[in-house]
Order: C-alpha cells, then structure tokens, then sequence
C-alpha cells in the first residue's frame, strides 16, 4: 500500500509536472517547485478527490512545502490512502 507522501508525490509528478525527487518534505511549494496559483487550485483538487477531503481557501493559503502538503492529507483523511 503506497504512503500519503507516496500518493501526495505522484500527484505534484503527475498533474503538476513535478520531478519526484524534487518534491521532498521540505521543498517550498512557490519559492522551489515554482507552483503558481492555477497549479495550486489543480492540485487541491486532486487532492480532494484522490483522498475524499475538503480543503478551504483559508488552508491552501497556508500550505507552503510538500510536507505541508502530507500533513494535511494525513489530518483530514485521517492517515488512510483512498
């Protein structure tokens, strides 16, 4: 069974276009991985699908890194994969 991180990586990698070994825990989501707002609201998306969340305007303003990225999956959906 693959990780959040795992599935939260092969998102950036797959809808963002993302290099995987770039898209580390700490890597900052603008500053580093270069994401604008477009690719932001794409990925939220995918996350809220992929992972059966929601994730309001107010959270995505303050998700700045991939592990902030995880963290938030793993709160919301509670640590389990969809």
């Amino acid at each position: 069974m693959e990780t959040v991180e795992t599935q939260v990586v092969k998102l950036l990698t797959d809808r963002v276009g993302i290099p995987p070994d770039a898209a580390v825990p700490g890597a900052r989501l603008v500053d580093d991985l270069g994401l604008d707002s477009l690719d932001a609201v794409e990925l939220v998306i995918a996350l809220e699908q992929q992972f059966g969340i929601a994730v309001s305007d107010t959270e995505v303003a303050r998700l700045e890194t991939v592990g902030d990225l995880v963290t938030l999956v793993v709160e919301r959906a509670g640590g389990h994969a969809a």
